[in-house]
């Protein structure tokens, strides 16, 4: 089954499109329109879409990542795809990420786990 991970920004949001062991897109940068045309593809697929935790006010930013959050979530729920919205925290102890949970980390830890080469500059859009 096809996974979908999706880390949202305020314009631009980290994709990984996986499908067993094989990466079928790593963006770091991806606009909207790349995240919607996976979420909307035909094929059922497991989605993980990072949720927004802030402490305090929230300012203009925060509040545009969580609007980006949840539009996302809502498409892959509307499509029918199983979906999970997962706080950072969660997703670093799922990857046994050690360290501060900065954006490079968990990447580099999703390096480890897929194989450096697939994520080459090859292996940075769809497959």
């Amino acid at each position: 089954m096809r996974r979908i991970m999706i880390d949202p920004g305020t314009r631009t949001h980290g994709l990984v499109v996986v499908e067993g062991e094989r990466v079928l897109c790593t963006e770091s940068k991806a606009g909207a329109f790349t995240v919607e045309m996976w979420l909307r593809a035909p094929d059922p697929a497991q989605v993980l879409v990072e949720r927004v935790a802030a402490r305090g006010v929230a300012d203009g930013n925060v509040m545009r990542t969580c609007e980006w959050s949840a539009r996302f979530r809502t498409i892959a729920l509307e499509q029918g795809h199983t979906t999970v919205w997962l706080y950072r925290r969660h997703i670093v102890a799922v990857l046994k990420a050690r360290g501060r949970s900065t954006d490079a980390r968990v990447r580099a830890r999703m390096r480890e786990y897929y194989g450096a080469e697939a994520w080459s500059a090859g292996a940075g859009s769809r497959g």
